[in-house]
């Protein structure tokens, strides 16, 4: 009728619109409200030296992570050694930025696959619903029955130990998390009224998803993608202080706080000065994810 087609909403009559926008939408990152928001400021404050020294630390005038010095053992932060040394005259500040890489590496690994998976399967089980919905919520049900640190320790224990393993193992106990999140978006948005319009053209299903499904779905996604990072960083080094993550002599901040547990009482720095990078890690990232929120939600005034 012609009267239901002066009806559809313009961005139908210009389908690239609807897109344009939600570029739009992630553009004001670039555009300031990002960078100029409180709580990203205080992360980057954070972050950057620690990404600074983690990216230089191979020409830094530090020995290496795996280099002993049996004359410098136990010895507490100085110039020398600003985080001190452990009881084998290991560097403790060489092999805290080494475990920040792989630290960084798994939470930022493991963050990509969930995003990526969660996208996929939650779109695919909320736009089609019917025995694709059931059979991926089932799945998800399974894995969500367990709490996530001993799902990944279950996995990890399955898949062996080193970087990989561990990635995939935190990553799949992640996944069932961004696929619900996912879907809960998606079934919001396949009731509006800008989907009702385009499906009475005879929109394609894929190009609904593309177009207008996806992107409007990036920024919160994008958010619990930050939050999993951060939580990834810790689930590593609590499986590394298990004995169950990146094994020695690899350093990870969990196994460097492992190390010297031992002697907390006599050499506090072993255990405390890494911990306290985790800390510091976990916190960015968390702020990061708020920054992102308040930059990509176009409600925020901040």
């Amino acid at each position: 009728m012609k009267q239901d087609a002066t009806n559809i909403p313009q961005s139908l009559s210009n389908p690239s619109s609807l897109s344009r926008a939600a570029r739009g939408q992630l553009a004001r990152i670039s555009q300031g409200r990002f960078l100029g928001n409180r709580k990203t400021r205080v992360a980057l404050v954070i972050l950057v030296p620690i990404l600074l020294l983690t990216a230089f630390a191979p020409i830094l005038p530090l020995q290496g992570p795996l280099e002993t010095n049996l004359r410098a053992m136990m010895q507490p932060p100085s110039l020398e050694h600003p985080f001190g040394t452990d009881r084998m005259g290991r560097d403790i500040l060489a092999r805290t930025l080494s475990g920040v890489q792989i630290s960084l590496l798994v939470g930022l690994s493991v963050a990509a696959i969930a995003l990526v998976a969660g996208i996929l399967l939650g779109t695919l089980a909320g736009f089609f619903g019917g025995i694709v919905d059931r059979t991926v919520m089932s799945i998800v049900d399974i894995f969500l029955a367990f709490p996530s640190l001993l799902l990944a320790i279950g996995l990890v224990a399955v898949m062996g130990t080193g970087v990989i393993p561990v990635i995939f193992a935190i990553a799949l106990a992640d996944v069932p998390r961004f696929i619900r999140l996912q879907r809960s978006l998606v079934l919001s948005l396949r009731s509006r009224a800008f989907i009702d319009a385009a499906r009475t053209v005879s929109a394609p299903q894929g190009w609904l998803m593309r177009r207008h499904i996806v992107p409007n779905t990036v920024a919160p996604m994008l958010v619990a993608a930050s939050i999993a990072a951060a939580n990834a960083i810790l689930v590593e080094a609590s499986l590394s202080f298990l004995g169950l993550g990146i094994m020695p002599p690899t350093p990870s901040l969990g196994n460097i706080i492992r190390d010297g547990q031992t002697y907390l009482e006599q050499a506090w720095w072993i255990s405390t000065l890494p911990g306290l990078v985790i800390l510091a890690i976990a916190i960015s990232f968390h702020f990061l994810s708020d920054g992102v929120r308040e930059a990509l939600d176009p409600r925020s005034r901040q």
